[in-house]
């Protein structure tokens, strides 16, 4: 990834997912700008999650986050008569880590894909614990239910855009060369907060992202093919040797 080195990439996500992509970027040889936009709000766990994990066949990870947040909630449980499916290369690694296995992993690392890939492997009225975010998006949680199985919700957090303030940061003599939204949220959160030029290109982790993006003003927008930092870095690649720095 030679087009990355000594770019200035501005990282919009909450401070410790932004941690381990400022370290990605020093070993290319890029300047990573952390500048957080979301706020995560752990959720207090209802008091009959665990009867959920019991009435489930499979447990379903839409992100990283909910990885950790869910191991740390097990204590001395396991999870050894369940299956472990995830949504993307990040969010399957650290099930390997946290549980060491994952049955099921959607690569392209969208909700269609992982439901594509998990309902064939249903069994009719089997329970599918999803825990994740407090307002997730309702694709996988429908399909699950059209294909005769049942979705169990089990909210661990919830993301905030960073607040409005009154004197946004100003990054148009910042000299940046991209900006990395991994979210909506994160695109809202950047709004809200910071003067950004619309042309400096903008990867986008996925379609609806890219979409929020847009919708905020951005002009020069790249969507990634797979949802992790490589794949928004590659997708970059067109933007950062096409378009002239002029800031």
């Amino acid at each position: 990834m030679q087009h990355i080195a000594r770019k200035r990439i501005l990282l919009t996500r909450a401070p410790d997912d932004n941690r381990p992509w400022v370290d990605r970027l020093h070993s290319l040889g890029a300047e990573p700008i952390p500048f957080p936009c979301i706020r995560i709000e752990e959720q207090s766990l209802p008091a009959n999650w665990q009867a959920h994990l019991d009435d489930s066949h499979w447990i379903v990870f839409t992100s990283r986050r909910a990885v950790i947040l869910f191991a740390s909630q097990l204590q001395h449980r396991t999870l050894a008569a369940h299956q472990i499916a995830a949504v993307g290369p990040t969010t399957r690694a650290a099930c390997i880590d946290r549980f060491g296995r994952c049955e099921l992993n959607a690569p392209q690392g969208t909700a269609a894909s992982l439901a594509a890939a998990l309902l064939p492997k249903l069994v009719p009225s089997a329970g599918v614990l999803l825990p994740g975010a407090a307002d997730p998006r309702p694709e996988l949680a429908q399909a699950i239910s059209a294909a005769g199985a049942r979705p169990l919700a089990l909210p661990l957090y919830a993301t905030h855009p960073t607040t409005t303030i009154s004197t946004p940061t100003d990054f148009s003599h910042a000299h940046l060369d991209a900006i990395l939204y991994a979210s909506p949220t994160a695109v809202q959160g950047a709004a809200n907060t910071a003067s950004i030029p619309s042309d400096i290109p903008a990867a986008c982790i996925g379609p609806t992202t890219a979409t929020a993006a847009r919708a905020a003003g951005h002009t020069n927008t790249t969507t990634a093919a797979t949802r992790d930092l490589d794949g928004l870095l590659r997708s970059l690649e067109d933007l950062l040797t096409t378009t002239p720095k002029t800031r």
